[in-house]
């Protein structure tokens, strides 16, 4: 029946990230080789933006991580 159909679940949403860098760091060892990942390849296919963004993402230290900026 037209109108008849269920109604989509909403999706989740994320969670509140606690890190508010202008480039988001890596929170977990997934997301470090994810960016580690990245810088790789940005060096491999000599793409200088690439390296710079995953440089940014790896750099430390983060306050959301515990540290405190110096």
């Amino acid at each position: 029946m037209p109108g008849a159909e269920p109604a989509r679940p909403h999706p989740p949403q994320p969670a509140k990230r606690p890190c508010t860098c202008l480039i988001a760091h890596p929170h977990n060892d997934e997301e470090r080789s994810q960016a580690q990942a990245a810088l790789d390849n940005a060096l491999k296919t000599n793409d200088a933006q690439g390296v710079l963004v995953a440089c940014l993402q790896l750099m430390q230290p983060c306050q959301a991580n515990g540290e405190a900026a110096k």
